[in-house]
């Protein structure tokens, strides 16, 4: 059997052929002609009611606990080969550790989003903090207006009550 290695979509996949150059490995896992068979012979309701992550893969055990394995992936019977029972042995192991680095994945980019609006969050209030001088010396100015223009009111006033006065 031949071997070779992909990138698709930039995961890393193997894969090999059969003596009639057919793929047979599916995520580090050579299909037999049993499970071939079996995935040939699903019938469209099976297809349907089994869930699919976004990019087609098969979702976490976690997800469709107490439903059949997607994608034609069965644990093995007694009657199976124990090269068999050992693929389906690393395949649940390989899929533990998937689901393992993706929890991981999800929690450090949601601390990463954390980090990211306390930073934003610490800027903000930086800026207002330095605009806060700035707004303040314009209120200054402002009220050292109104009080000029309430002490020049002042005088005109009392020029004019001293007029009237005189009068």
């Amino acid at each position: 059997m031949g071997g070779c290695e992909s990138s698709p979509g930039g995961r890393r996949v193997s894969f090999g052929l059969d003596e009639r150059e057919r793929v047979r490995v599916l995520q580090n896992i050579r299909l037999t002609e049993e499970v071939v068979k079996r995935m040939k012979g699903c019938s469209p309701s099976q297809n349907q009611t089994s869930p699919r992550a976004a990019d087609g893969t098969a979702p976490s055990s976690l997800a469709v606990a107490g439903k059949p394995r997607p994608s034609g992936i069965w644990p093995p019977k007694a009657s199976d080969s124990s090269a068999e029972q050992e693929l389906y042995k690393r395949y649940e192991q390989e899929q533990a550790m998937v689901q393992e680095e993706l929890l991981r994945l999800a929690k450090r980019e949601r601390e990463a989003a954390c980090e990211a609006q306390d930073r934003n969050n610490i800027n903000e209030e930086k800026q207002r903090t330095a605009q806060m001088p700035v707004d303040l010396d314009a209120r200054a100015v402002k009220l050292q207006a109104w009080e000029a223009e309430l002490k020049r009111q002042e005088a005109f006033y009392k020029e004019q009550l001293a007029r009237i006065e005189k009068k």
